[in-house]
């Protein structure tokens, strides 16, 4: 059963943890910050909440003139990548790192760096229309009522877009967390050690041969 960082009591202090092919850790704390875990992850979580609730302040009218058709894609877009990132959310979560849930948060990052780009594109594209005007007719009447909202649609789209930069951000943060944790579990040595380690094999090398040059030449030279 995973242990969840978000649904789950706590792990009991003191308890060891297995982490799986024989490896037992005496605290989670030896893995990786997990306060530092737990509070990207709900800030990412409330991130993706309020990217959710701004689609429906984004796109609520329909028949807007000049409204850059990018806005909608995007909306559309969150829409989308909200009911994925929510589906394989108790996955991401996992306390302990598991491939799986490193997985899981890449993807999450992948779908947050696009839909960051789409609402990036889609401000640009609002800020250069000029004015927007919400069309409405009026039910029994032929008369057509046009309301500026450019003003409206600007500041939802530049919400959206912050949001989205505050969700990418965190969900990167989270990818990093879990990608040294589960590193330090697989028992990964970090490149520059093994640079320094072949730098070294290679020092003893060159100075053993060079002495046994030397004791051969004073060798032969008897």
């Amino acid at each position: 059963m995973v242990h969840n960082v978000l649904f789950d009591p706590p792990i009991p202090e003191g308890q060891r943890i297995n982490v799986g092919n024989n490896t037992i850790i005496e605290s989670i704390e030896s893995i990786y910050n997990l306060q530092l875990f737990k509070n990207l992850f709900i800030m990412y979580f409330t991130f993706l909440l309020v990217q959710y609730i701004l689609i429906y302040a984004c796109v609520p009218l329909e028949e807007i003139e000049n409204r850059p058709a990018m806005c909608v894609i995007a909306s559309i877009y969150t829409l989308i990548m909200f009911a994925i990132n929510a589906s394989i959310l108790p996955l991401c979560s996992s306390t302990i790192p598991t491939l799986l849930s490193l997985r899981c948060l890449f993807c999450s990052f992948i779908l947050e760096a696009v839909g960051m780009s789409l609402n990036i594109t889609a401000v640009i594209q609002n800020l250069n229309a000029g004015e927007m005007f919400q069309i409405e007719k009026q039910r029994g009447s032929a008369k057509i009522t046009r309301t500026n909202v450019e003003l409206y649609v600007n500041i939802f789209s530049i919400g959206a877009m912050v949001f989205s930069i505050l969700a990418t951000m965190s969900c990167f943060g989270l990818v990093v967390v879990c990608e040294r944790a589960l590193e330090y579990i697989t028992c990964k040595v970090d490149r520059r050690t093994i640079k320094a380690t072949r730098q070294t094999q290679n020092l003893i090398s060159s100075f053993s041969l060079a002495r046994l040059n030397r004791s051969q030449d004073k060798y032969f030279a008897m």
